[in-house]
This record gives C-alpha cells, sequence and structure tokens, in this order.
C-alpha cells in the first residue's frame, strides 16, 4: 500500500500544480518543490480530519520547503494506520507558497456481521428460517475468518458458508455478501443474505461390498437410510465410527466410503456405498515372552488399527531396542505374514539370546592428560556386573569426548568394543568394554580479533566473550559467543547483522587465533511509533508499556520485553508489533495492532468444604466434629475503565454451615452463613507514581473454633515490582471486628480481648517479597521469600494499638530421579502484641501484651500443621480449660511435603508438619514444638490440585480431660504450601 501512495502522490500532484499555473504557461513539478508550505489540511470525505495520530505523521510541515520525498513519507506512515484505503494529495498556490491538501479515503472496517434470509426465500415462503442455526455459521466463519472479516474476504467467507450448507445437505444453498458502509464514525455493516433452499433427501442406496450387519440396521446407523434427510458430515461421521468398531474387532483392514448423485433439481441424492470389512487380523507372538503390557506399547496395531508394512516394521525395531535395554544384546525379531480364507496372522518371532553383562568395569586407555577420575561419571551405567546395553557405551564415548572437548582438546578421538568374553554359564554372555582415548594436544585460545566492527567499539563487544585468551578452545563456547554478539547488533537496531567466527589454528594445534568478522547492515532506527485497533484504551496507556522510542534503535529485547508488557496489561485478546520499513531507507515506522479484551467479566462456581471443627459439648467442653459446608461464588468485574487500565471488580463467597448442636442434639440443618463480599478498585501506575493501587472494601462473616466474627473495613494498598520477582507494598487498613457465639468463660474473654465485641483497627503494614517459583500453583523449582510488618495505633483512629509480624520462606526442589518427584519446604515465624501501657518518662516503649482475637496466630488445619483440626495446636496456656484455642502473640511452623507423581494426574504426598502457637513472644520454645505425619493424594485439575491429606499427631496430649484425637482428615483446592 505504501508503494500504490507514492504513486499516487507523484501521479495526482503533479496535475494539481499544473492546475494553479496561469493558463498561458506549461509547468511541471519542479514548479512547486521547494516553495514553503503556507498551510496543510487533511480532509477525509470532505470533513476536517481532527486526529493528532494523522497529523503528527505528516512530514510536509508549514514553514519547510515541498519535497516530494516528504510527501512519499506522509502518505507512507498514513498507511501505516491501518484507517484509509486511499491518499490522494492535491496542492495549490496561495499568498506566500504552497497549500497541500490530504484527501484521506477512510478504511470501513466491518463493526457487524449479520446473518438474513435473502427476500427471495422469504417470496419462495421460507420465512425467516435460515435452515442452520445462526450461531453454527457466525462459528464457522469466525474459526476461519475471524469475528470482523474484512470486506475483502466476504466472497470467500460466503464459499465456506455454502460448503456448510452442502456439508448439511442444502445442496443449492446461495450465499451473498451485502456490505453496506456508514459514516461518522465510518464503518461496515457486513451482511450474508442467504437462499438455503430445500434440504436434499436420500434417494436409492446401493452397497458394495458386505457390512457386518443387515442391510437397514446399517442404513439407519450411517444416517442414510432411503427417504431420509440427505446430512453428509453425518454419513462421514457415521462411517469413520463404523470403520473405527471394525478396527476394536480386529478388522484391521476395514474400510468404508460412499459417492453421492445429486439429481439435476438437487432435491434427491443417490447414494453408493463402499464397504470392506477386510480380514481378520490376529497377532501372535512365538519364542522368547515379554510382558504383555509392554507389547502393547512396542506393537501397537491395535492401536493404530492397522497392518501396513511401515508400522509392522518399526514394531520389529522397538522389540529389539526394548531387549537390548535388557541386557539382550544379540536380540533378534522377525515377523512373518500368514493368509488364509479371509484371516491374516501376523507373526512376530522373538529371541532374546543370552543377557551380557559388563565384566570388571570399562577398561580406559590413552588417557595421559586427563585423569580417570574426571572420566569416571561418564562410566556409570557400566560398572563391574551392570547390565550391559549398547547405547550405554555409546553415551559415554559421547560424554567423554564432550568432557575433553571442553577441556579445549578439539582434535580428541574417542573409540570402543564391546569385547566378548567366554560365557560363564549358557544363557549368559560378559563383555569387558574398552574405550580408547587419543587425545591430541590441548588447544586454547590465542588473540581475539574484531573486523568490521564500526558501530560498536570493541571494549564493548569484548565483555561479551567468555572464549578470552588462554582458555580452552571449545567450539560450542565459540558459538555461543557469536550469538550474543550478534544479539548485541540485534538489539542497537542492526537486523541484518551477521557474525563468522573464523579460527586459525598454529602448525601444531596448540593455540587458535580467532577472528569476528562482522557484516554490520544498516542500523534501524525509529521514526514512527502507530498504534491501531483501541477503540478504549487511551494511546498513552500502550505507550508507557513500550520499551521503544522514536528516534532510537529498533532493538530485538526490546520489541520482545515491549510485548511481554502489552501482554501483562491484559486488556488485549491480541496484539502484535510489526514494522514498517521506508522502501531502503534506515528508518521504519513500528506499527502496534491491538484487538481488545471484553470489558466485563463474569464467572461462578461453587463446591464442598469438608473440615474438622471444636464444637462444643453439652457439659462446656470441647470436641471435634467433621464440618461439611456447600459453597458458592460469583466474580465480576469492568476493567479498563476511562481507558486508563482502571478496574472495578466485586466478588461474593457465601458458605452454609450446620448449626453448633451438642452431643445430644441434631444439627437442625444449614443455620450459619459464611460470607465474604470484597469490592476492588485497582489502577496500575496510579497518579504517575510507577506502582499499582488497590483500594478494597470488605464485608465478611467467619468461623474460628473458639468464635465466629463478622468483620467490615476498607484497605488502601499501593505496591511497586523492584526486579523480577521482588514485589514490595504499603498498606493502610481500617476496619471494625465483632466476635460472637464465644466458647469461652467470662474471665478468659476478658482476657483475650478486653474491648470485645466491638473493636476498631487502624493500622499501617509494609511487606516485601522475592519469588523465583516457576509455577506459582504446582510449582516444580524456587524459592518464596516475604516479610511483613504491621502497625495499628489509637492516634490513627483505633480502639487498640499493636506491633505484629510475619516471616515466611518456601523452597522447592525437583529431584534427581527418573520421576518428578518435588521436596517442598516452608519455615514460618509469627511475632506480635498489644502495646497496652504508655512509654515512660525515659522514652521506654510500653509492655507488650495479647494481640486482639482477630489479630492472633492460630495453627492447626490443611494448611498450617496437619493431624489437627483447624486452629486447635497450641501450647497449654494458649488452650481453655474447656479445650477451645484462644490463639497467642508468636507463631512458629515448620512443614516438608514430597510430592511423587503416580499416574497420569493422579499424585501423592508425604509430609512432616510441625509448629506450635505460644501465648506471648518470650515462650517460644522450641521443644514444645507439636508433630504430625502423613500421607496424601493429589489430582491435577484444570483449577489446580485438589488435595486430600491424612495426618497423624505424633505426640497426643490429653486436652480439657481428654485424649486428643489421633488423625485428621483435610480436603482442598491449592497445595498446602
Amino acid at each position: 500500500m505504501a508503494v500504490r501512495g507514492a504513486f499516487l502522490c507523484v501521479m495526482l500532484l503533479l496535475p494539481a500544480m499544473a492546475r494553479a499555473q496561469s493558463p498561458g504557461r506549461p509547468v511541471g513539478a519542479a514548479d512547486y518543490i521547494g516553495k514553503t508550505i503556507v498551510e496543510v489540511r487533511l480532509l477525509s470525505e470532505g470533513r476536517p480530519v481532527v486526529d493528532a495520530a494523522a497529523a503528527d505523521l505528516i512530514e510536509t510541515r508549514p514553514g519547510q520547503p515541498l519535497s516530494m520525498a516528504a510527501v512519499r513519507e506522509s502518505i507512507t506512515h498514513l498507511f501505516g494506520l491501518g484507517r484509509f484505503q486511499d491518499v490522494r494529495v492535491d496542492a495549490s498556490d496561495v499568498a506566500g507558497g504552497v497549500l497541500l491538501r490530504y484527501d484521506l479515503v477512510p478504511l470501513h472496517t466491518v463493526q457487524r456481521v449479520d446473518f438474513r434470509p435473502a427476500r427471495s426465500a422469504q417470496d419462495a415462503g421460507g420465512g425467516n428460517r435460515l435452515g442452520l442455526d445462526t450461531g453454527l455459521l457466525r462459528r464457522t466463519m469466525t474459526n476461519r475468518f475471524g469475528a470482523s472479516p474484512p470486506v475483502g474476504r466476504a466472497p470467500e467467507v460466503a464459499r465456506t458458508l455454502e460448503q456448510l450448507y452442502a456439508d448439511h445437505g442444502f445442496l443449492r444453498a446461495a450465499v451473498s455478501p451485502v456490505a453496506t458502509e456508514e459514516h461518522d464514525p465510518d464503518r461496515t455493516l457486513l451482511a450474508f443474505e442467504i437462499v438455503p433452499g430445500p434440504r436434499a433427501v436420500v434417494g436409492t442406496v446401493q452397497i458394495e461390498g458386505a457390512p457386518a450387519e443387515e442391510r437397514d440396521a446399517f442404513l439407519a446407523r450411517m444416517h442414510a437410510a432411503p427417504s431420509t434427510s440427505y446430512r453428509p458430515i453425518n454419513i462421514s461421521a457415521g462411517l469413520s465410527s463404523y470403520v473405527r468398531r471394525l478396527h476394536r474387532t480386529g478388522r484391521y483392514e476395514a474400510s468404508a466410503s460412499y459417492r453421492a448423485r445429486p439429481s439435476p433439481d438437487g432435491r434427491v441424492v443417490d447414494l453408493t456405498m463402499f464397504v470392506q470389512t477386510g480380514r481378520m487380523v490376529t497377532v501372535a507372538y512365538r519364542g522368547d515372552p515379554i510382558p504383555r503390557d509392554r507389547l502393547a506399547e512396542l506393537v501397537p496395531l491395535a492401536r493404530e488399527g492397522s497392518v501396513a508394512e511401515d508400522l509392522i516394521e518399526d514394531s520389529v525395531q522397538r522389540i529389539k531396542r526394548y531387549l537390548n535395554q535388557q541386557g539382550y544384546w544379540k536380540a533378534e525379531a522377525t515377523v512373518n505374514r500368514d493368509e488364509g480364507d479371509g484371516t491374516l496372522a501376523i507373526v512376530f518371532t522373538i529371541r532374546r539370546g543370552a543377557q551380557y553383562r559388563v565384566a570388571g568395569g570399562v577398561d580406559v586407555q590413552g588417557n595421559t592428560l586427563v585423569p580417570i577420575e574426571q572420566l569416571r561419571p561418564a562410566l556409570a551405567k557400566l560398572k563391574d556386573n551392570d547390565i550391559f546395553v549398547e547405547a550405554s557405551l555409546g553415551e559415554a564415548v559421547s560424554a567423554i569426548a564432550g568432557q575433553y572437548q571442553r577441556l579445549g582438546y578439539a582434535q580428541a578421538k574417542i573409540n570402543a568394543a564391546a569385547n566378548e568374553l567366554d560365557p560363564p554359564a549358557a544363557g549368559e554372555g560378559l563383555v569387558k568394554p574398552v574405550i580408547i582415548i587419543h587425545e591430541g594436544p590441548l588447544t586454547v585460545v590465542g588473540d581475539v580479533e574484531f573486523d568490521g566492527a564500526s558501530s560498536i567499539a570493541e571494549d564493548q563487544l569484548r565483555p561479551l566473550l567468555t572464549s578470552l585468551p588462554g582458555t580452552p578452545y571449545y567450539e560450542p563456547r565459540i558459538a555461543a559467543d557469536r550469538d550474543r554478539v550478534v544479539l548485541e547488533y540485534r538489539n542497537r537496531g542492526f537486523d541484518s547483522a551477521n557474525v563468522v567466527v573464523v579460527p586459525t589454528l598454529s602448525a601444531d594445534g596448540r593455540r587458535a587465533e580467532l577472528t569476528f568478522r562482522i557484516n554490520e547492515g544498516q542500523q534501524t532506527i525509529i521514526d514512527h511509533i502507530l498504534i491501531i485497533g483501541n477503540t478504549r484504551t487511551d494511546q498513552r496507556v500502550i505507550r508507557r508499556e513500550l520499551l521503544l522510542e522514536v528516534g532510537k534503535p529498533l532493538g530485538l529485547e526490546d520489541v520482545a520485553e515491549s510485548q511481554r508488557r502489552l501482554g501483562a496489561l491484559g486488556l488485549f485478546r491480541r496484539f502484535r508489533i510489526e514494522e514498517l520499513a521506508h522502501g531502503t531507507s534506515a528508518t521504519k515506522d513500528v506499527l502496534i495492532t491491538v484487538e481488545e479484551a471484553a470489558a466485563t467479566t463474569f464467572s461462578y462456581g461453587g463446591g464442598l468444604e469438608v473440615t474438622r471443627l471444636l464444637v462444643e459439648t453439652q457439659g462446656g467442653g470441647a470436641r471435634e466434629r467433621l464440618d461439611f459446608a456447600p459453597r458458592g461464588f460469583v466474580d465480576a468485574g469492568i476493567r479498563n475503565i476511562g481507558g486508563k487500565n482502571r478496574s472495578i471488580g466485586v466478588y461474593s463467597r457465601v458458605a452454609l454451615h450446620p448449626e453448633s448442636p451438642t452431643p445430644d442434639e441434631d444439627s437442625g440443618g444449614f443455620g450459619f452463613s459464611e460470607y465474604r463480599f470484597v469490592t476492588t478498585f485497582r489502577e496500575p501506575r496510579a497518579i504517575g507514581l510507577n506502582a499499582d493501587l488497590a483500594l478494597t472494601a470488605a464485608v465478611e462473616q467467619g468461623i474460628r473454633s473458639t468464635f465466629n466474627f463478622a468483620r467490615k473495613g476498607v484497605n488502601a494498598e499501593v505496591a511497586r515490582r523492584l526486579a523480577p520477582g521482588v514485589r514490595t507494598s504499603a498498606r493502610y487498613s481500617f476496619g471494625t471486628t465483632r466476635t460472637f457465639d464465644e466458647r469461652l468463660d467470662p474471665e478468659n474473654q476478658a482476657r483475650i480481648d478486653r474491648i470485645f465485641p466491638q473493636v476498631r483497627l487502624s493500622a499501617f503494614a509494609g511487606a516485601i517479597s522475592r519469588d523465583t517459583r516457576d509455577d506459582v500453583l504446582n510449582p516444580e523449582r524456587g524459592t518464596f521469600v516475604s516479610g511483613e510488618g504491621s502497625v495499628a495505633s489509637r492516634a490513627l483512629g483505633g480502639q487498640v494499638g499493636f506491633l505484629k509480624s510475619y516471616l515466611q520462606g518456601f523452597w522447592f526442589r525437583r529431584l534427581p530421579v527418573r520421576t518428578r518427584a518435588i521436596f517442598a519446604t516452608r519455615i514460618a515465624v509469627g511475632l506480635g502484641g498489644r502495646v497496652v501501657t504508655p512509654a515512660d518518662s525515659q522514652g521506654e516503649p510500653g509492655s507488650l501484651e495479647d494481640l486482639p482475637a482477630s489479630e492472633r496466630f492460630f495453627a492447626g488445619g490443611d494448611t498450617t500443621i496437619r493431624g489437627f483440626a483447624l486452629d486447635t495446636a497450641g501450647a497449654l496456656n494458649t488452650i481453655s480449660p474447656e479445650g477451645f484455642p484462644k490463639g497467642g502473640n508468636a507463631l512458629l511452623l515448620l512443614n516438608g511435603e514430597l510430592r511423587v507423581p503416580v499416574w497420569g494426574d493422579l499424585g501423592a504426598a508425604f509430609f512432616l508438619d510441625g509448629g506450635n502457637v505460644f501465648n506471648r513472644v518470650t515462650e517460644v520454645d522450641l521443644a514444645e514444638l507439636r508433630g504430625s505425619a502423613g500421607f496424601g493424594v493429589r489430582y491435577q485439575s484444570p483449577i489446580g490440585p485438589i488435595r486430600f491429606d491424612l495426618g497423624f499427631k505424633l505426640d497426643r496430649r490429653n486436652i480439657a480431660g481428654r485424649l486428643e484425637s489421633g488423625h485428621a482428615l483435610h480436603f482442598s483446592i491449592g497445595q498446602a504450601f
């Protein structure tokens, strides 16, 4: 389009210039070239264009002399916007110079696609029926052409829809595209007018071959019975299903197809069905046995439903490789085809031969410069009495060769032989592998030179290299150095740079001079950045995520990081960054095309939570009870408010818990509602800060083992990413908490919190975290470390002051075993206390006493210490005489878990948990830690790991005069940590 625009520029500008001269004198373009541009006008369909983005692309600016090159550049930029299908340029004389006018013919993009019956179909009595579902028509179009195909592809869309109708039996369907352009705003409404015509019916049916069932039953199953509606797509599916059933019965040569013969008017279709049931195929094995489950994998004839020659030959080779891996070095496998009357027997004959073992390990010869200790890791699979696998010997040779090359012995040659020995007994074999090494000279890197580097100084390229003078000469390392140099050029805009490394060996082969020959090519500078497709999103939101800048080089890493940042916004379904060349010019425009995602989101779900809670007995004591709570949630949101990437979300969650009966009472049904309603406003990079702002208002009601609570509050949080994986945040919170249904006597209730049942908290908090996990939901490696501290004060508007901190660290490692076993650990420490006495006259701080009940630490349950019911772990003085936990000012948690895959998405876990809650920080005692051990089952579902854990206490104690339960069962979604 840019070439076409330049052509139009010349062809239209010249006549305009000629017309502007006096009638008696012939003129040419040269009469306008160089004149001062007085005014530039942009018009679209006769109306002035008020568009800063388009005006910024005009290179012919008032006050400058007119240049044809500047006109061509302007047209190229305008076409790059993707909003105009044509650009016409006209010129005229005005006082003091020349007036330029750009007539922009808008590209009317398709905004809506409709499907409607053509008038002829309605006149014929078709009414408004299309014959096929509108949803099917739209899905067919969208899957191939997108939701809003351009008008130019409308005929292709129409042909695709006609084929869809034919596949459903409408053989004379006609689809015609009709495009209607609208202005202000410029858009196109595209409609497809459809005349479905009559659906054909099946006429006569001939069957060539003998199906495996009666004719009528076969035709009904194939959707091809006479006088029924003709649906080719259903007939093809029926034949495919029929062939698959025959394959499952052993008829691997079965086939089925059909030929259609429509009548001239397309109303009746005669069919001929071609059916071959094929021979009954049996697969047999002779000779030495192989486990049946392995044979199904090694010989996949049944799975593939085929007896093709290449598949059979591949099966023979798989059998031999399998036996070789078992130590049967000289195993043989052959196959014969025995054809009978309607049968085919495929017989594999297997001869394992002797099983070979390694006698005395590997004899390594010729390693005079490299000690054998450095080579032993490569020989790990060839130890004395190990099963001999020839492939392991090849792997050892490759590993030793690679090690020599890394050390700088570039000319080293490694050879090996198995060396069969006399067998010790029948059916047994011995080999004495020998590896012979010809080391050759040690080659080191000599001088390193750069040839052709003019745009980047050598002192900027040398730090990129690891092949320095005196280091071993290693070709893969040199290739990596070459790639780093190329990447540096790409990042500086030299997209055609080429680097070739030429080594020069000395006569004795001990020194290699390296020359990096560089062909830099032309550096690309960004001329303009064009953004199209954003109807709601402010361009400034997009531009601030870009590392690309006008006038700067077009760097590869800048493009990649800009793409990552645009994706992280979450505002676009698709986006693309393209380069628009200006002929042979060193400048390019960058075109960013975005397709915005829906402005609203909505999701919902439900489930069942099962856990163990403490309930009050008739005598006032505490006992554990299994608690079943159906729960559901609704999550709705509006994003990109005002085009500034602001969002508002509303989340609600409700769970119904049974009434809390005494042991002698019935539950009475679900009577207590646990709920949480949260409204959140988010704005990335708010108010000019390089940080994300989140404002939250929440109302919730929840259950604790000792009490129930209702809470209302607001939060304001500012978070910032300091580095990849490192985040910090500051938060202010204001809220009130009311407790009820307390299960404590008045003395203990007063001891926990003198100002409950109503307390108002106002607090500031800060947090920092570092996350290197490879997966947030189900990590296999990496760490997560975080720390949070908070301070509440009456001076801030609250009713109580306290200090509180919580530190935790997670570590995940994939173990070096064949299975994807993961070892996960966690340590967490919580410390806090309530300031209840003022500072003295010398400025000493006040004392710390109990935290408010809602802020105290608790332990026990599926995410802390499994084997304990929710919140029931704690030092003796954190448990009431009735057996209810009161929480404490200090918490210590230690967790370890081994996660092992079992089969498919099913896995197992074995865990050891420890920790405790302490009344005061000064009372933390490692000797008082409680522990549990157990195992669990994991299922990797699409929404995350579904988890069942069974934990057993390691030290059962008497609590409130009763011995604790020895175990606890937990069910949840997501890992414990």
